[in-house]
């Protein structure tokens, strides 16, 4: 399965937030993701990471995520990868 990479732009005063929305959706959707963030020239990228996730949880998390105030006016993009193992 994939892993699930989520960024989005946001102010940095939404870290908070950010990780009670990180236990919120694990309730909601069955899965715990890692918060990251990185900051540059004033601007703050967040991104969220979720492993070995399925394409109908990464649509419940963005879902939820669609319906969820602190992601008023912020845009989440989403991306998937799957890992290459050694052979």
């Amino acid at each position: 399965m994939p892993d699930a990479f989520i960024w989005y732009h946001a102010h940095e005063k939404l870290e908070s937030e950010l990780m009670s929305w990180l236990d919120e959706i694990e309730d909601k959707a069955g899965v715990r993701g890692k918060l990251f963030v990185r900051k540059d020239d004033g601007k703050t990228t967040f991104m969220e990471s979720y492993s070995d996730v399925t394409t109908s949880t990464i649509t419940r998390i963005e879902k939820h995520a669609a319906q969820h105030p602190v992601f008023t006016n912020i845009e989440r993009r989403c991306e998937s990868f799957m890992r290459i193992d050694k052979l």
